[in-house]
């Protein structure tokens, strides 16, 4: 059921995924910014940008009142829209960045930006424009630079800043089987997996009910982490459901060392009812061993 997998590139890193999972869901932040990804053709995303630009100058951008400021044309089919408000006295920018390229339209939206440094700001969005190009989901690049939906930003990850990607699965035949992998720079200090569950006490707080099949360290291509792989009743009390976990915790503030989390759920059900797991312990320990153990940097020739 697993022997077959596909190549997935998630920000920095690549995961080997069984072909028996079909892709949900996939979300990226770069720079703080939320990158949504569209299949669109150019004269769809340029009306696009035009009703932004006209709503700024109308003042009805988003009920925020950011008025029209400037408009940034880039080589490459690159926009930036920028807006400025003034509340309390407290100038703040607003930033909105276009990019169409073979298909698919890469749009962010963000504010509120401070006026002290809204120049770098610009610039660095600039940059990021001109970093970003398409890429095809099976295309696995050997620049440095991130991985997004349909997309690859060259980068080297020596700036600080704030960069997040995830990818959701559902197994085909058992729909109540969900994967979740994300990786995160982290800005704060955290506790890792296990010291979290040792605060939360959930042995006492459900007494007997959850069973550890496996719980420690775990270091997975020169990554050290933590696994804690559990099963606990149904909601019904007619079979097991399953909450296998895998993170690592890296470095603050570094983009080439980030915070990482595969998440293995069964029993998943509508309106968080939890019902028997369709897959046994088994099956779901070969699901996670198949993809924890292919967790990996991605290689390039200068990161």
């Amino acid at each position: 059921m697993f022997d077959k997998t596909q190549t997935y590139c998630f920000g920095r890193y690549l995961v080997d995924i069984p072909l028996g999972a079909e892709l949900k869901g996939q979300g990226n932040i770069y720079q703080g910014a939320r990158i949504t990804t569209e299949k669109i053709g150019p004269q769809v995303l340029q009306a696009r940008i035009d009703k932004k630009r006209d709503a700024l100058k109308q003042g009805t951008y988003a009920a925020s009142y950011y008025q029209f400021k400037r408009e940034i044309k880039l080589e490459n089919n690159g926009t930036i829209l920028l807006g400025y408000d003034d509340p309390f006295n407290t100038p703040m920018y607003s930033i909105d960045s276009f990019k169409w390229e073979r298909g698919m339209a890469f749009i962010t939206s963000q504010g509120a930006y401070d006026d002290k440094t809204i120049d770098a700001t610009v610039g660095r969005y600039s940059s990021y424009l001109r970093s970003l190009r398409y890429r095809a989901p099976r295309d696995i690049p050997t620049e440095p630079g991130f991985c997004i939906n349909n997309g690859f930003i060259a980068s080297d990850g020596k700036t600080s800043q704030v960069e997040k990607a995830n990818l959701a699965f559902r197994v085909k035949n058992n729909q109540d089987v969900r994967i979740r992998i994300e990786t995160e720079v982290r800005f704060r200090p955290w506790p890792s997996l296990l010291e979290r569950q040792k605060k939360a006490r959930l042995d006492e707080r459900f007494p007997g009910l959850i069973k550890t099949i496996r719980s420690g360290e775990l270091t997975v291509n020169g990554l050290t982490g933590e696994e804690s792989l559990t099963s606990f009743p149904s909601d019904d009390k007619t079979g097991d459901a399953h909450n296998f976990t895998w993170e690592t915790l890296g470095e603050e503030s570094n983009p080439l060392k980030p915070d990482i989390v595969l998440a293995i759920t069964s029993g998943e059900g509508v309106a968080g009812v939890t019902g028997p797991s369709s897959m046994d312990t088994r099956q779901i320990q070969a699901l996670y061993e198949t993809i924890v153990k292919s967790i990996r940097l991605r290689p390039t020739g200068g990161q």
